[in-house]
């Protein structure tokens, strides 16, 4: 499964699952890089969340200095964020102003002003698979494709933090809802030979002593589902005969204005790549 850099190209039966992460972005493409560093590169990338932006910005092209340049780029942290967001919270929380305190749009240009109008069908190095959580259908989606920029930021768009994304009549919100390692529908694909799993878990947990805040119980909520619903994948992965790797990166949680460090967190997801190279 090695490969010289020389030699590189997109391995199709390789596929790379990047799960979501409270800004986890950073990891995920430090992860993608030192990959490539050491030849491998996956022919199919599948995220959710801070995976999908990931998965995004890589399948779109950006590579080297290009992508750190926008990864650690201010205004892409502050695209984020929207002005106003405590007056549209007052609406938001009486149901009179829309279903979240951000709307997306902001982030939607920002990316639309570095990767164009791409649409995801399109990128073929690598193939990129984007989870969705569907308010129509009530149901979990991975999306290969329609509009990039719309879906990466419907698959970032956190129940109530974010509003719900409207694509094509349709309404959409963090595909870590129901999916936060999007991996399960490659079991069947015989396409597929190997599956790398990336996740990405915090430094010192100190819940025990923590004061929790609403937006910390939904977030802790969430994570208990995830758990479960990750270890019944991991099991019906094991028996699936595939050869799987399920790495992780560990760092600090990020701060709402993390800064500087954002070049630490991508330097653990490398560290975490050149480490597994070893056990592919």
């Amino acid at each position: 499964m090695h490969r010289t850099t020389a030699d590189l190209r997109p391995d199709p039966g390789l596929a790379l699952c990047l799960s979501s992460s409270f800004f986890g972005y950073y990891a995920h493409l430090g992860l993608l890089a030192g990959l490539e560093e050491r030849g491998l590169s996956p022919g199919r990338i599948a995220g959710a969340s801070a995976g999908a932006m990931a998965g995004g910005l890589w399948a779109a092209g950006l590579r080297g200095a290009a992508l750190q340049d926008m990864l650690f780029d201010p205004r892409f942290l502050r695209a984020f964020y929207e002005p106003g967001i405590l007056v549209r919270g007052v609406g938001v929380l009486t149901g009179l102003a829309g279903s979240g305190f951000l709307s997306g749009r902001r982030m939607r240009r920002y990316l639309l002003s570095r990767l164009g109008e791409q649409r995801i069908e399109d990128l073929r190095n690598p193939r990129l698979e984007i989870a969705v959580s569907n308010l129509n259908t009530a149901l979990p989606e991975i999306r290969d494709h329609g509009p990039l920029a719309d879906f990466m930021v419907a698959s970032c768009a956190i129940p109530v933090l974010f509003q719900a994304q409207e694509i094509g009549g349709e309404s959409f919100v963090d595909g870590g809802v129901a999916n936060e390692s999007p991996f399960d529908h490659w079991l069947d694909d015989p396409t597929v030979h190997s599956i790398v799993v990336h996740r990405i878990r915090r430094g010192a947990d100190r819940r025990a002593s923590r004061r929790w805040t609403p937006f910390g119980v939904v977030a802790a909520c969430h994570g208990l589902a995830a758990e479960e619903l990750q270890r019944r994948r991991r099991e019906q992965a094991e028996r699936s005969g595939k050869r799987l790797l399920f790495l992780e990166t560990i760092h600090e949680r990020p701060r709402v204005w993390h800064g500087g460090r954002a070049r630490g967190y991508f330097a653990a997801g490398r560290k975490t790549a050149r480490e597994a190279v070893l056990s592919m």
